[in-house]
């Protein structure tokens, strides 16, 4: 195998492992709304100064849920810049931009106490065109093609989970306030757990919202590549570089501001993406 295709397996294999770290963080982002809603349920309707109690705690859990968000999200940033990184180096055998990777490597290198980051599998790209441009349009394609359906997939469970919890939500504020005690020193403290009970809602509800986005945007990205597909090397380099360069801006662009798909998700679709991609391959 040459050497910058081992790097490269070797890059993209730690910025699998920051992803993985992202998800991590992002499942446990989700979970803890859940808890939020059933504190916010209970603190409803205590009928004394005690609903007080279950409410500080729904605070306290949802902060935790948004700060395990933030942890992520840096975990995720980290991962798709990896990814991208990896990307080009394979396509293009080296990189322009190598002070920015060995930048990357020190940041997320793992320290010599923990378990060395597999690197990806040697068919992880496949592309089998020559080191260059074509390469690189290739290896976006493909990997276009995978994100819009793994978002489009992710956007749709997770929209019927947050239907599901928003509904839960709804009836819990219509049907328990008017049922709760009357006393209006605890009217506060029910107001505000309603609102967490719905920002909670809505943290999940900016997440499908990036990943149909993502999905609309990687759409776009494909067809533009598609366009590409038919041309050589020398034909792309003379007539469609500013094109090509243009789609990996956007590409980065669309991949850092959605979230991860979760492992899960990735593992149950990925025998199907995979016999999608090489029917498409076939037909060619």
């Amino acid at each position: 195998m040459r050497s910058f295709e081992s790097s490269s397996l070797e890059v993209i294999g730690l910025a699998d492992g920051q992803l993985e770290r992202a998800g991590f963080w992002y499942k446990w982002s989700r979970r803890l709304p859940i808890a939020t809603f059933l504190l916010s349920t209970t603190s409803i309707f205590i009928s004394n100064p005690y609903t007080y109690i279950p409410a500080l705690l729904a605070l306290g859990v949802q902060l935790c849920s948004w700060g395990f968000r933030d942890k992520a999200g840096k975990y995720h940033s980290d991962g798709e810049d990896g990814r991208t990184h990896g990307l080009s180096l394979n396509a293009l055998g080296s990189t322009e931009e190598r002070l920015e990777l060995d930048k990357w490597l020190s940041r997320v290198n793992p320290r010599p106490a923990q378990q060395e980051a597999e690197p990806a599998a040697p068919d992880y790209f496949a592309s089998m065109s020559a080191v260059g441009i074509r390469r690189l349009c290739d290896h976006l394609q493909e990997n276009t093609f995978w994100n819009m359906h793994q978002y489009q997939r992710a956007a749709a469970h997770y929209a019927k989970i947050l239907l599901i919890f928003a509904g839960l939500t709804a009836a819990s504020i219509f049907v328990a306030i008017p049922l709760a005690s009357g006393d209006r020193s605890l009217v506060l403290a029910r107001v505000l757990v309603a609102a967490l009970a719905s920002g909670a809602a809505f943290t999940q509800f900016t997440e499908v919202r990036s990943w149909r986005s993502a999905e609309a945007k990687s759409e776009r990205l494909y067809a533009r590549l598609e366009l590409l597909a038919s041309l050589s090397e020398q034909e792309v380099r003379e007539d469609k570089l500013g094109t090509v360069l243009a789609i990996y801006g956007d590409y980065r662009v669309t991949t850092s501001a959605a979230p991860p798909v979760p492992k899960w998700l990735y593992d149950r679709e990925k025998s199907d993406l995979n016999a999608l991609w090489a029917r498409r391959m076939t037909a060619l």
